[in-house]
């Protein structure tokens, strides 16, 4: 026959399963959740010879200490935009401006076509492969760029 000390099942022996039960959720819950990314954002113009540049790609890389990835956008009608989305992280960015590909440009639709310069332009590559330009990218504010490139000679 069993007795009341036979049989331990009170709240002092449930307690510390208990307690590590609620611990473990918490953790499970919250433990895997990083912290967000501040918002980071850039608009922007790019010219050459005082005119806007069609045609062109912007690329953003990450220089120093920034961490993050690389981020590019399309150049129309001399602007540009890199939303939130791309996963920019506040910091010191090279900045590289590249005609896109003749094999792309021929896609286009006729209103972006008519603003394009003529073919076989090519940015010079101080702007592009051998690139000085930098700007800082700030987080939750409007990061507006400007740049002026020129096409090889």
């Amino acid at each position: 026959m069993l007795t009341k000390s036979d049989c331990k099942i009170n709240g002092a022996d449930r307690l510390p399963f208990a307690t590590a039960l609620v611990l473990a959720m918490i953790l499970l819950t919250t433990g895997c959740n990083s912290p967000p990314q501040p918002n980071v954002t850039a608009t922007g113009t790019v010219h050459v010879a005082g005119e806007p540049l069609s045609g062109a790609v912007i690329t953003l890389e990450p220089m120093r200490q920034t961490t993050g990835p690389n981020a590019s956008a399309p150049v129309f009608d001399g602007r540009f935009e890199v939303p939130a989305s791309a996963g920019l992280h506040g910091g010191t960015y090279r900045v590289r401006v590249a005609m896109i590909p003749t094999e792309l440009l021929v896609k286009l639709p006729s209103e972006q076509a008519a603003s394009l310069p003529p073919a076989g332009a090519v940015i010079d590559p101080s702007f592009d492969a051998e690139s000085q330009l930098s700007c800082d990218l700030k987080p939750d504010q409007p990061n507006a760029l400007a740049f002026a490139v020129e096409f090889l000679k």
